[in-house]
């Protein structure tokens, strides 16, 4: 038997915090919370000196953690070297439970990355039509010929707990065309790396928020090329043509394949996970609306502006949608997301139900991170928080952990443990009762 003692124990519930508590684990559940730190003879004893327990994470929106290809673009997976760093982030961050939203992952691509770790690995399903066209449009160079004879219910049938991610900022213009496709595509024309911010701003400029070509701002884009270094190097009439390039052949097939994952979802009597941007709110809505199980993901992405988003959490929520805020990397690295304003003004209207990490170019935060961020800013008392990154997942996602994300007797033990001293240092993680991680 394992005996955390003198713990400063938070359940999950989003209201109790028990100070010098000891929590049971045998065979890999909890078998009891008690008061303070008397324990039976025989058990294995870790005295937490009041630092934090709580339950494993649950990140519910991550990309780049299986063999199969990435995003809804279809883009090539990852190496093994790149996978297993994902993976160890997650874990070092407290992370139990992810759920991989690269929906053209097959079954046999999801099983080989669960050997690389002891991370609980699930994944969605987004092997539809119209997604697989989307991703043909914008790249599909890691879609093999099994990919695309595969179909969507053979992942269902191998478990998979959601649809989606239906759209994504790789085929709807968003985040993943600014990190990924419009610097590669001007790279490739001038030789000239720029930024994702540089990448919004010609985006933004070239096409509008709403990615219309009849948007262009002419003044913005001189602007933003000669902020990119790219004045003299490109015209304005060539930029917005590469960029149209990278944007809009995905943008129909993409808004299509989400209501094609809604009705799908709805068939397997699964939650949808589709992403939330101004080039897809339109479909998002009508999803939940007619009654799909709508995970809003990333409701607070930084293409809002923070009066539209509000809007649009608002009506999302009437319509009876989840609302998946993400940390991207707003508090960390801050190569993709510039400020976690968003994420920030979400929180305090009461209008997230969860938070992930999404992926961030890969830079996406440790979640420890943002909630110490959270926390000390006094936008959310420390068990609201803790909430919504463990039992709130696991309840709007009924089979991504199932007896998880709360400290309660006969839930599975995946626990981790924070330094009081400071909430972003992670010291300790139990999978199923067993220590995983323990830094040096």
């Amino acid at each position: 038997m394992l005996a955390l003692t003198n713990a400063t124990v938070i359940t999950g519930d989003g209201r109790t915090l028990l100070a010098r508590a000891t929590v049971l684990a045998a065979d890999g559940r909890i078998t009891e919370l008690r008061a303070g730190s008397g324990v039976p003879p025989g058990a294995r004893v870790l005295d937490l000196d009041g630092d934090y327990l709580l339950p494993g994470f649950i990140n519910s929106h991550v990309h780049g953690v299986t063999f199969g290809p990435l995003f809804a673009s279809g883009a090539p997976p990852l190496a093994e070297e790149a996978i297993r760093r994902n993976l160890v982030r997650h874990l070092a961050a407290g992370t139990t439970t992810v759920l991989s939203v690269d929906g053209f992952a097959l079954p046999e691509e999801v099983a080989e990355a669960q050997h690389l770790s002891p991370l609980t690995i699930k994944t969605s399903a987004g092997l539809t039509p119209a997604a697989l066209t989307a991703a043909q449009a914008v790249d599909g160079a890691g879609l093999t010929e099994r990919h695309l004879a595969a179909s969507l219910k053979e992942q269902v049938e191998a478990g998979a707990v959601a649809i989606g991610e239906a759209g994504s900022g790789h085929t709807l213009g968003g985040g993943g065309s600014e990190y990924m496709y419009i610097p590669r595509r001007i790279k490739e024309e001038t030789g000239v790396e720029i930024s994702p911010a540089q990448a919004r701003a010609l985006k933004e400029a070239a096409l509008g928020k709403e990615l219309d070509p009849a948007a262009r701002d002419e003044a913005a884009l001189q602007a933003a090329l000669a902020g990119a270094g790219l004045a003299g190097r490109l015209t304005p009439a060539r930029a917005q043509a590469l960029i149209a390039a990278c944007v809009l052949p995905g943008l129909k097939p993409a808004r299509r394949s989400i209501a094609e994952a809604a009705a799908t979802a709805r068939h397997f009597g699964l939650p949808l996970i589709a992403h939330t941007a101004p080039p897809s709110l339109a479909a998002v809505l009508a999803a939940a609306r007619a009654g799909t199980h709508t995970i809003a993901a990333h409701t607070n992405h930084d293409s809002f502006t923070a009066g539209a988003m509000l809007a649009a959490a608002r009506a999302l929520k009437r319509a009876g949608a989840i609302l998946d805020g993400a940390t991207f990397d707003s508090f960390g690295a801050r190569r993709t997301t510039e400020s976690p304003a968003n994420l920030v003004t979400l929180l305090k209207a009461g209008l997230v139900d969860l938070i992930t990490t999404d992926y961030g170019g890969g830079f996406f935060d440790p979640l420890p991170l943002a909630l110490k961020a959270i926390v000390g800013a006094g936008i959310l008392p420390l068990p609201a928080a803790v909430h919504l990154l463990t039992a709130a997942p696991a309840a709007a996602l009924p089979g991504l952990a199932p007896e998880r994300g709360r400290i309660a007797p006969g839930y599975i033990a995946d626990l981790t443990v924070l330094a009081r001293a400071d909430l972003a240092r992670v010291r300790y993680v139990f999978i199923g009762g067993r220590q995983v991680f323990h830094p040096r």
